[in-house]
């Protein structure tokens, strides 16, 4: 069974065998991989931005707009609502029938006298006095109104969904970079220590080999899971753009992980946007002018329609008598009394409704708020973290590792030690992908938090 899918974790970018530098075999001669090799081959791929024919961000957009199954199902409510609002704007529809009366059983006489025989047309044409079919077009297009923010609303977290996903496919793209990286130095390094052990150096030299042969296992097992990372990675993206399965495994990103752009407006304007701009909110603005809609529907149903009565043509037959047959016409009006039902229970629900949908804007507008600051102060400590782990930490651990370097290859360091400051200097890259890819994802969330793609 194919185990769940997974998204590449800012940690696993920076997990041992990662980027870590090779040891040096102590009295082989063996050096380790040169620490400013190594830091321009991690800011390589921290920079690189992909093949020139990789899936950009917005073509991902572009295309989930285009592709993406859940939206193109959710695109077919608003053809429904133009349908709810023709059937609102329909007219009841006119009776006509046609009737007799007065049939003898046998035939009228002096002694059994009745009749005439009457013949009838008539035509019943309800009137909307209270304008009902106006009022139910009203809140069809409220509803109309509310459905198209909510779509749009649907989208702004499909489109942040997309984003984050994109986010962890180049994640996982750099942790494979860096996996294959980390095996081909193991390698480099395990073939000049077997070199060496061939030629004669035996001792802690075979015993280093033997260790680094480990190490290169351990890399490997790295960089296939690594793979596994980028398929998974690879897959979450394939569903929310639409890509046929075959299509899956070719999806590379192109693309940076960092913040060219200019920073993100102060907290006041992030706020207005948001409170102007935020589909959702729009929505429930909207949600206000519905139940009002809504509620004068159910006023003017306190009324049924009134039922205008027209009979053009009544005809007498009057031939039994031996006299002329005459025609005459009706006219007539029924009106509802109002006198039990009103329709009292609906229009308390109605306002209720509206009170209620007050009640939840007002509750909405606050978690927007709410939302907007966290997101706001995430942006600004992660943007502080970054520009501190990558001009401070990285820059003095990477002086240290020179450093230590140098004293190894004199001898001064044991292997142990060396190894030790390998480690720091491994978790210090761990920390700037992970502080770098953080930066990241805040501006993924400032974006859907506001409402509008502000940051890139």
């Amino acid at each position: 069974m194919k185990k769940p899918a997974r998204v590449a974790s800012a940690a696993s970018l920076g997990r041992p065998g990662g980027m870590q530098l090779p040891a040096a075999l102590p009295g082989t001669g063996i050096a380790p991989s040169s620490p400013e090799q190594t830091e321009a081959e991690l800011t390589t791929m921290v920079d690189d931005e992909g093949p020139p024919n990789g899936l950009t961000l917005d073509a991902a957009i572009e295309r989930m707009m285009a592709s993406n199954l859940d939206v193109m199902a959710l695109k077919y409510e608003i053809p429904q609502a133009d349908a709810d609002i023709l059937s609102a704007g329909l007219r009841t529809n006119p009776l006509i029938y046609f009737d007799t009366q007065f049939i003898p059983y046998s035939r009228f006489t002096n002694a059994q006298p009745g009749g005439p025989t009457q013949y009838d047309i008539n035509i019943t044409y309800p009137l909307d006095v209270t304008h009902k079919r106006q009022a139910r077009i009203r809140v069809a297009k409220s509803a109309k109104s509310v459905l198209e923010a909510q779509f749009q609303d649907v989208i702004r977290r499909q489109i942040n969904l997309l984003c984050k996903a994109f986010i962890d496919l180049q994640a996982a793209r750099i942790n494979d970079m860096a996996a294959e990286t980390a095996v081909r130095e193991q390698q480099k390094v395990l073939a000049e220590a077997r070199k060496r052990v061939a030629e004669g150096s035996k001792g802690k030299a075979e015993e280093s080999a033997e260790r680094l042969a480990v190490t290169l296992d351990k890399a490997r097992d790295g960089l296939l899971e690594a793979r596994d990372v980028l398929n998974d990675a690879q897959e979450a993206v394939a569903v929310l753009i639409g890509a046929p399965t075959e299509e899956t495994e070719r999806i590379i990103p192109r693309g940076t992980l960092r913040d060219h752009g200019p920073p993100a407006p102060a907290l006041d304007e992030l706020l207005r946007l948001a409170l102007n701009h935020r589909p959702d909110l729009v929505a429930a603005r909207r949600g206000i002018g519905r139940a009002q809609a809504e509620m004068a529907l159910q006023k003017a149903n306190r009324l049924d329609d009134v039922f205008l009565f027209y009979d053009p043509f009544t005809l007498q037959d009057n031939s039994p008598q031996g006299l002329r047959s005459t025609t005459s016409w009706v006219a007539a009006i029924t009106v509802p009394l109002p006198i039990y039902n009103r329709n009292q229970g609906n229009i308390a629900r109605a306002r209720c409704n509206l009170n209620q949908t007050q009640v939840e804007l007002a509750s909405l507008e606050r978690r927007v708020a709410s939302e907007v600051r966290l997101a706001e102060r995430e942006y600004r400590s992660s943007r502080d973290l970054l520009a501190r782990t990558e001009g401070t930490t990285l820059a003095n651990q990477h002086k240290l590792t020179v450093r230590n370097a140098r004293a190894f290859a004199q001898g001064k360091l044991s292997e142990d030690d060396y190894l030790s400051h390998l480690e720091d200097e491994t978790e210090a890259i761990r920390s700037f992908r992970e502080a770098l890819i953080r930066h990241r994802r805040s501006m993924v969330d400032l974006n859907a938090a506001v409402g509008v793609r502000l940051l890139p």
